[in-house]
């Protein structure tokens, strides 16, 4: 759990429970006087009830009871029981109620002042109804003319509010009769716009229909593109020139054809005649004219010789462009038809998309109006049979008959008494406790315990508050405790405060008890450099007076310590811890507040022994020392001085 807290946490929680211990002493020590002071405030209230409750002119009261029971039906309103609380306590009805009522002789009050009305529990359905009067009949008569008002009150009220509810019944029957009529009339209207009158049925066939379409148009769109890619592939295999030759191509061959002609005829002239016979040279003039002309189209397409072969591909080639290209076209025809056809689909999907949310809407608003107006009807039917009744949900249960006498020696006045007298010692006992942690004094050995930053040494008696053997056991116990305790010791700042009076038997007991741990002790006394006289015999180190166990340092200041001072009194300590263990820097004329005194010294000691005065020092005074230590970050050890011998032998007696 500790683990979970932040150091500034578990601070404030060690406070806190150092203050509720403190506090808690404080309110102990006077534990007496609270009792005492209790006593007498109850036996003080007490009697200014009593003396009250003799002289009241309420001195009878009667009783009597109303029971609350209403139909228990969700659809009738019923009220509830601070609802109905507040009606019955109107001061309207009091006084209707009060001015056609006798009074009894020499009585003026009213019944709103002297009749109180009281819920049996919260909730509940049952009223107590209590008047008050100085005659036995005038409290009986109070409460039952109240009662007789209140029923009477109550009928009326019921009635017109169940008479109100049917009238507002009709009135939303009406108003939702009308809604529902434009609700139908703007569904007729979005149906006829849409062109169905199931429109949701609509919307789900025209979605799958477009997914189909859609994907058809996709499977369309991907063979375009493949027989884009094949008449690209065609018409790059064929090239400029092959189309260009195409073109050509019955010219040349018609020319080869004729070529080849004559061939065969010169061929035949040849067998019966030279070159030079007239036929056969007119034959080859033609066979040249003819093949000029062949080589001279073939040299336009910069071809020498045509392959037959090659005019046979590019036959091939132009018959599987044209395929190619009116496959193309008819693909791009019915791809265009499928996107008009998807975009008139999708076009009526969202008309349907953008009216069916408020159909759906409209849908169920309609509902819901057919059901209000059903639940309209039950209701119109109930008001009537409602009011019927509504005289009968409230009702008394008995009428009053006799008063009962207000005793003044009731427990109602005690207990009151015994209340405000506890209240007034609580508040004067915290207001004590208050004050003594501002203003008072420190108890004892317990107060220090309670601070977890001191170690407690223990208390020392009162001069001749003990027999010399016990007062030796006592100094002794507490040396022990000085030597046992498990803080350092090289250096002690040993702080007298106000109230806490000088112990030199204890200073003996201690010097005692280091000297048979091993232990030597030097006592160094700050004193003021003006008063400042060494003894006859003393060693003088660089600032510090020395005779034998203990030595004297004079200092000018007593509100703070010069930086030479200083200085001096670390070289004097580091001269003296050659030869002793423990260096006692002690302040004889007690702590003077403000300066940089107390935390100078704080600084060159290891630990501070606090001697308080039992019951003589000021908490104030001992917090602001507590603050200074805990600045210093030093270990803090606490004594008591001055403590009665009781207290000190029940220390003695304790274990631990």
């Amino acid at each position: 759990m500790d683990e979970e807290l932040t150091e500034e946490e578990l601070a404030r929680i060690q406070k806190a429970t150092t203050l509720a211990k403190v506090a808690g002493g404080i309110a102990a020590k006077w534990l007496w006087l609270w009792l005492l002071v209790a006593v007498w405030l109850f036996a003080g209230f007490a009697a200014f009830l009593v003396q009250r409750s003799v002289r009241s002119p309420n001195r009878y009261e009667a009783t009597t009871r109303l029971l609350y029971l209403p139909r228990q039906e969700g659809k009738v309103p019923t009220l509830g029981d601070k609802q109905l609380l507040r009606i019955l306590e109107r001061r309207s009805l009091k006084r209707r109620a009060g001015s056609g009522l006798p009074l009894p002789p020499g009585e003026d009050a009213t019944l709103t002042q002297d009749l109180d009305i009281v819920q049996e529990g919260r909730p509940s359905n049952l009223y107590t109804l209590t008047a008050r009067s100085r005659a036995r009949a005038g409290a009986v008569r109070k409460v039952n003319a109240y009662a007789d008002v209140l029923l009477e009150e109550y009928a009326a009220y019921r009635s017109e509010e169940l008479m109100q509810w049917g009238m507002s019944a009709a009135e939303r029957q009406q108003s939702t009769r009308a809604e529902l009529s434009a609700v139908e009339a703007e569904i007729a209207e979005l149906e006829t716009q849409v062109g169905t009158q199931r429109p949701v049925e609509t919307l789900m066939s025209m979605n799958a229909l477009i997914s189909d379409q859609r994907r058809n148009v996709t499977m369309l769109e991907v063979e375009v593109d493949a027989e884009a890619v094949k008449r690209e592939k065609l018409t790059g295999e064929m090239g400029e020139f092959g189309e260009a030759l195409l073109d050509r191509t019955p010219e040349i061959r018609r020319l080869a054809e004729s070529i080849a002609a004559l061939d065969a005829e010169i061929a035949k002239l040849r067998e019966v005649y030279t070159d030079l016979n007239p036929k056969v040279r007119g034959k080859l003039e033609d066979r040249e004219m003819l093949q000029a002309q062949y080589q001279a189209i073939l040299e336009e397409f910069g071809v020498q010789k045509l392959n037959p072969g090659e005019l046979e591909r590019a036959d091939r080639n132009a018959t599987a462009l044209l395929d190619s290209e009116s496959r193309l076209a008819a693909l791009e025809k019915k791809l265009a038809a499928q996107k008009d056809t998807l975009s008139v689909n999708e076009q009526r999907a969202e008309d349907l998309t953008a009216v069916v949310p408020r159909i759906l809407v409209l849908v169920s608003r309609r509902s819901d109006l057919e059901r209000d107006l059903k639940d309209l009807e039950f209701q119109l039917g109930e008001a009537g049979r409602s009011r019927e009744i509504a005289r009968n949900e409230l009702r008394q249960i008995e009428r009053a008959e006799s008063p009962s006498d207000q005793y003044p020696l009731r427990l109602k006045n005690f207990l009151m008494a015994a209340a405000a007298a506890v209240f007034c010692t609580l508040a004067l006992a915290l207001w004590t406790v208050v004050l003594g942690l501002w203003l008072g004094d420190v108890r004892g050995a317990k107060e220090l315990a309670a601070y977890p930053d001191i170690h407690v040494l223990g208390s020392l008696p009162k001069r001749r508050a003990l027999s010399k053997e016990r007062e030796k056991d006592v100094f002794g116990v507490v040396a022990l405790n000085f030597c046992n305790a498990e803080v350092p010791k090289r250096n002690v700042l040993i702080c007298r405060l106000r109230g806490a009076k000088p112990q030199p038997r204890f200073a003996e007991a201690l010097d005692w008890s280091l000297s048979m741990s091993g232990k030597r002790l030097f006592s160094l006394y700050l004193v003021s450099s003006q008063t400042f006289e060494p003894e006859e015999g003393s060693e003088m180190l660089i600032n510090t007076a020395r005779k034998g166990s203990s030595g004297q340092f004079p200092v000018a200041n007593r509100f703070a310590l010069a930086p030479t001072e200083i200085e001096m009194l670390r070289a004097d300590l580091a001269t003296i811890h050659e030869e002793f263990d423990i260096v006692f820097l002690l302040m004889p004329d007690g702590l003077r507040r403000g300066g940089n005194y107390f935390s100078q010294l704080l600084e060159e000691c290891d630990s501070a022994l606090v001697t308080v005065g039992a019951n003589k020092t000021s908490r104030r005074e001992f917090a602001y020392v507590r603050r200074q230590v805990n600045k210093a970050r030093k270990p803090m050890m606490g004594l008591v001085a001055g403590e009665r011998a009781r207290v000190v032998k029940k220390e003695m007696e304790e274990p631990g």
